[in-house]
């Protein structure tokens, strides 16, 4: 059609001072003009729709957050009447949510009254441009009527930007957010300022963690250089005060903790496992929660569940239900110690995983531990003595002033740093 109205649109003579500019095809001329002026003008008023719409996929996932959240911390709310609590927060939430689709919707309110004027007066723009062709005899009506139809489609096919630019204005939010996470999850995978925690897989029969630090993200420093060897068997039992960091060292040698510098060096195609104090269980039937992440047939499951002092779900491993909701803290902790029986790790690490129990069955769970897994090294992080019966070595993380903590050997009553 650039062609045809190029054809129809003929010369128009721009007189300039004492001169004057020939234009021929002014009518595709035209039509680009109207189409770059309708882009800009689109583009200042649906601008804030990128954020707008940004901001809507986050204050709606919020919203659904909180719903889940809630679902699977009904009781703990209920228990502390937290009702009107959570209702305020709810409505503050979705109020956000509903503000900011007011704002979308006047936006688009505005967009839409200025690309509907658009659209209606590219129908009568290219007539009011070419009449004065008519009136002067240089076309006939039927010209003017093919002249005025090929420019509307030029001029449609110019202005893709003004009649899309609200899906546009979505995808691009979308797109911002996808790549947001994107940028999230490659700082996460890079390496930390200091050359962060390096770890080595060799033909050692050992796991030595060699000068290992930890850092919380913003640099200070948590623990001190830490040299230690777990060999298959040995049996460590790490205390301190809360917030010393003794769980941020079992993150680091599982890798889930970037922040540090030293060496993790681990056995070629060691098989670590890390009971933690609220264990994961998957939403789905209770065979897959106890073998979770592995395989294992059913006779091994039922035979660990009893092991456990679960005989009673013995019989219900195809029973699917949000087990995290059904049992206990201490049942979901006693799952974790079966998953352990069924799995036989060369390495485990045990992360407060009896604060549910009481003394009696975490004593049975770590007696049951050493009867099925006698080769199994273990190392416990806890704060009750009655731990230290089932470990051979007991270290402390100790704290000096404002410096990072140390981790100190208290074992047989010395103090030696483990460092």
């Amino acid at each position: 059609f650039v062609a045809i109205l190029w054809g129809l649109s003929g010369t128009i003579v721009i007189p300039l001072g004492r001169g004057s500019i020939t234009v021929p095809g002014y009518m595709v001329w035209t039509a680009l003009l109207y189409a770059i002026v309708g882009t800009w003008i689109t583009s200042r008023i649906g601008r804030p729709l990128v954020q707008l719409n940004f901001e809507q996929q986050r204050y709606e996932a919020d919203f659904r957050f909180g719903l889940v959240r809630f679902r699977e911390n009904a009781e703990s709310v209920a228990l502390y009447h937290g009702e009107n609590a959570e209702l305020r927060g709810f409505q503050a939430r979705f109020g956000a949510v509903v503000r900011n689709f007011w704002e979308i919707m006047r936006r688009q309110k505005r967009l839409t009254w200025f690309t509907a004027g658009y659209a209606q007066a590219a129908v009568i723009f290219p007539i009011v441009v070419a009449a004065p062709r008519y009136f002067r005899g240089a076309i006939h009506l039927g010209g003017l009527i093919q002249t005025a139809t090929a420019f509307g489609q030029v001029q449609d096919s110019l202005s893709f930007i003004v009649s899309s630019y609200t899906d546009i204005a979505t995808w691009r939010s979308v797109v911002e957010r996808l790549v947001g996470f994107e940028r999230g999850l490659a700082q996460a995978r890079s390496e930390p300022a200091g050359g962060g925690i390096a770890h080595l897989e060799d033909d050692a029969a050992r796991l030595d963690l060699e000068g290992l630090e930890l850092e919380l993200p913003d640099g200070q420093q948590l623990i001190g250089g830490v040299n230690l060897s777990l060999a298959r068997g040995d049996t460590i039992l790490l205390g301190g005060r809360s917030g010393t960091g003794k769980s941020t060292l079992i993150r680091a040698v599982a890798g889930i903790w970037p922040f540090g510098r030293g060496v993790v060096r681990l056995p070629l195609g060691a098989r670590i496992l890390v009971l933690p104090q609220k264990p994961y269980l998957p939403i789905g039937t209770l065979r897959d929660v106890v073998r979770y992440p592995g395989e294992a047939d059913d006779a091994t499951l039922r035979e660990a569940l009893a092991a456990v002092e679960l005989p009673e779900l013995a019989g219900r491993l195809d029973e699917a239900d949000h087990w995290a909701l059904r049992l206990s803290p201490g049942e979901q902790q006693r799952i974790a110690f079966a998953r352990a029986l069924v799995q036989k790790p060369d390495w485990l690490f045990l992360d407060e995983a009896t604060s549910a129990l009481d003394e009696a069955t975490e004593a049975r769970l770590y007696r049951l531990l050493r009867e099925r897994l006698p080769d199994v090294a273990l190392f416990s992080v806890g704060h009750r003595g009655t731990l230290r019966p089932f470990h051979a070595r007991e270290l402390v993380v100790r704290s000096e002033g404002k410096g990072p903590a140390r981790i100190v050997d208290v074992s047989a009553g010395g103090a030696q740093q483990v460092g």
